[in-house]
């Protein structure tokens, strides 16, 4: 047995060296070489360093975004965030290097009430903008007496409405400031056939006649006609024609012509005055050296809608007068409305002067009797008024003298006069004059009006008269007793006329305390009306400031001119300005007109106006 075994072992020993003889070697295939397509391409705003082509497998690319002009790189179409890469090739791939325009801020930090309108975002945001954009920017004042003042130190210029490019990350500390006097300016064409630019400049240079009214809540001026006579002043009206009358309407803040009164003429309108919706308004006419030919006519109005006035004509031809003052009231308590007018009408067989008065029938029309009141001959008053008061049914009327001279020597003369009504003589007789003429002034002062108001607040009615004389102006305060009778209370400097000429006043409550103040109505060049006062310059005048103007009451009967801001404009051409209030804020209307209006012939002129609204604090 172990034989057997032993055979067959080298019997397999001797069959594997057989094989090992005969066999031949195999050889593997050699390896496949594998390759793959990178596209590597740019987007918008840049280019790529290389743009691919095919690589084998395991090979390695580098690229490189590389943006343009305003713009950065920001990604790669996988997401991949560095614009410098290097990329291991194992697949086909497609790879886009993302731009996009540079963003800088702009930020906006608004001082004071304002707001900023931006070309496509809101007020006041930090908003990212493209480099290279342009944004317009309008800086719009949002408070009452809001104004725009700046848009900070890095932009030189101050118009509410820039452009600016974005090119850097931008910061604009916008100011807007609290103002004092805020100053609408139109410029508005006037063309009347037929109308001379001499009549249409002298109409709105007019001083004493223009007034303000309202009608549907609306504002309106009102300028009587004025004639001009140049250097060579004619002897009477009969040597020159009358002009007719002109009106504004205030538009979006500006004021602009209205409405021609071709039916309503004046040679030299004076005094107004308004009760209501109702007006009075005398032609002084003053042409001419001899006073006793002043002769105008008196118109009563009354607002109607629309910005209309119905106007009549109060006097006929044979009643005209010299109407320097006119009143309105209710004399003898009919409830239609009375007219007077001062110094009156001249009467030559008599010699002396009589007050005009004239009674409003049921009809509208108007019936004279001047009768009522024998005033005198001495002391020639150049105005007058109607008011209660006693508190009764019926109006007093009050006068005051037009002086000169020596009030030392002349009792007559800085005087007031009170008549009322006695029922047995049915006429006006005298109540109480005034005795005190160096009261208030060492010369003789002129009245030119009255006013009647309860300055002091203790319910008695006061009065106050406005003074002028060739050495001044000045205004001054009567306190009531109750009784019809009046002492001196109150008084203002002597304004000469190289520091400022008025022409009367009005009556307004212009800082909301509940007690009645005094608003100058100024003329010609005084030294606290005009910046650089120039006699009958207005471009060398360099603008008006309005201090001396404002007189505030301290509620007591006792004035004192504004003082808490300087209320000063400069660069102004403007002619003559008109207060009025309007929702408890005092304004000014103001005119220009300038020679350049006779380039469009002689009917037409460029009429500037101001509308100045004044911030009393």
């Amino acid at each position: 047995m172990r034989n057997l075994i032993f055979l067959l072992s080298i019997f397999a020993i001797v069959l594997s060296c057989s094989s090992d003889e005969t066999s031949t070697p195999v050889t593997p295939p050699p390896a496949q070489i594998v390759k793959f397509t990178i596209t590597l391409s740019a987007g918008e705003g840049g280019t790529v360093s290389t743009t691919g082509g095919e690589y084998e497998a395991g090979q390695t690319v580098s690229v490189t975004a590389t943006p343009q002009g305003e713009y950065v790189f920001t990604s790669w179409s996988d997401g991949n965030t560095d614009a410098t890469r290097t990329i291991t090739v194992d697949s086909n791939s497609t790879l886009t290097a993302n731009f996009e325009k540079r963003k800088y801020p702009l930020t906006l930090n608004i001082e004071g009430e304002g707001e900023v309108l931006e070309e496509i975002v809101n007020t006041g945001r930090t908003t990212d903008y493209d480099s290279g954009t342009t944004v317009k920017l309008t800086a719009i004042a949002t408070g009452e007496w809001s104004v725009f003042e700046t848009w900070g130190e890095s932009i030189e210029a101050n118009e509410e409405s820039i452009q600016i490019n974005i090119n850097e990350p931008i910061t604009l500390n916008v100011k807007f400031k609290e103002s004092n006097i805020i100053i609408n300016e139109n410029v508005t064409r006037i063309d009347i056939p037929g109308q001379s630019t001499e009549y249409l400049r002298a109409s709105f240079y007019n001083v004493s006649g223009p007034f303000h009214y309202l009608s549907d809540g609306e504002n309106y001026m009102f300028y009587p006609g004025t004639v001009f006579w140049g250097q060579n002043k004619p002897n009477s009206k009969d040597d020159i024609q009358s002009s007719p009358s002109h009106s504004l309407k205030r538009v979006n803040g500006k004021w602009e012509y209205f409405k021609l009164y071709e039916d309503i003429q004046f040679w030299g309108a004076r005094n107004f005055e308004i009760l209501g919706k109702y007006i009075v308004i005398g032609d002084g006419n003053e042409i001419g050296s001899d006073m006793t030919e002043w002769d105008g006519d008196t118109f009563y109005g009354e607002i109607m809608s629309q910005g209309e006035i119905k106007w009549t004509k109060v006097n006929d031809n044979n009643n005209r007068g010299f109407y320097h003052g006119s009143t309105i009231g209710d004399l003898n308590a009919d409830g239609y409305l009375d007219i007077g007018g001062a110094p009156g009408q001249w009467f030559e067989d008599e010699q002396e002067w009589r007050l005009k008065i004239f009674q409003q029938n049921q009809d509208g029309s108007f019936k004279n009797i001047d009768a009522v009141i024998d005033y005198g001959k001495h002391n020639l008053p150049f105005t007058l008024d109607f008011a209660n008061l006693f508190g009764d049914s019926k109006d007093e009327i009050i006068t005051a003298d037009y002086g000169g001279g020596n009030p030392s020597d002349n009792p007559n003369l800085n005087n007031i006069k009170i008549f009322v009504y006695d029922e047995e003589s049915n006429k006006y007789s005298l109540h109480w004059q005034s005795s005190s003429p160096t009261a208030f002034y060492d010369i003789g002062m002129g009245a030119t009006s009255i006013k009647v108001y309860d300055f002091d607040n203790d319910g008695i009615q006061d009065i106050s008269v406005a003074r002028e004389d060739q050495q001044g102006n000045s205004f001054e305060i009567w306190k009531g007793n109750g009784d019809g009778t009046f002492v001196p209370h109150f008084s203002t400097p002597i304004w000469n006329e190289n520091e400022l000429q008025f022409r009367e006043f009005l009556l307004m409550d212009v800082n909301n305390d509940n007690s009645m103040d005094i608003v100058l109505r100024p003329f010609h060049y005084g030294s606290l009306y005009r910046n650089n006062p120039v006699w009958w310059d207005v471009y060398q005048n360099d603008g008006i400031k309005l201090n001396s103007l404002i007189w505030l009451n301290n509620q007591d009967g006792t004035f004192s001119s504004y003082d808490n801001e300087q209320l000063k404009i400069e660069g102004m051409l403007v002619d003559n300005v008109h207060p009025y209030m309007e929702n408890g804020i005092l304004h000014f209307t103001g005119t220009f007109t300038t020679e350049e209006g006779n380039l469009y012939g002689q009917d037409a002129i460029d009429l500037t106006t101001y509308d100045i609204k004044v911030n009393i604090k």
